[in-house]
C-alpha cells in the first residue's frame, strides 16, 4: 500500500510511548519515548493502550532521533509489551 493511501486510512505515523531504557535524541535530550509505528498498534491487541500516544510522523521521529518499534519483538525489547 503506498503511503499516500496510507494516510488517508490513518495506518501512517507512529505513536510516542515510554519506553524501559533512557537514551540521548539527536539534539542531546534525555528521552525514554520510543516511536511505535500505527500498524503495529492495530495489528497487536496487547498494545492497544498506546493507541492515545502522542501521534508523530515517521519523518519526524526519525528527524529527531527516536528508536523505533516496528515488531512486537521490538515492543518486548523496548518494556512496552
Amino acid at each position: 500500500m503506498s503511503p499516500h493511501k496510507q494516510r488517508a486510512l490513518g495506518i501512517s505515523g507512529c505513536r510516542l510511548a515510554l519506553g524501559g531504557q533512557a537514551y540521548r535524541l539527536k539534539d542531546g535530550t534525555p528521552t525514554q519515548a520510543v516511536a511505535v509505528s500505527v500498524t503495529l498498534l492495530q495489528a497487536e491487541p496487547a498494545l492497544g493502550r498506546l493507541n492515545e500516544a502522542q501521534a508523530i510522523s515517521d519523518e519526524q521521529a526519525d528527524a529527531q532521533g527516536y528508536r523505533f518499534v516496528r515488531t512486537y519483538e521490538d515492543a518486548v525489547m523496548f518494556g512496552l509489551a
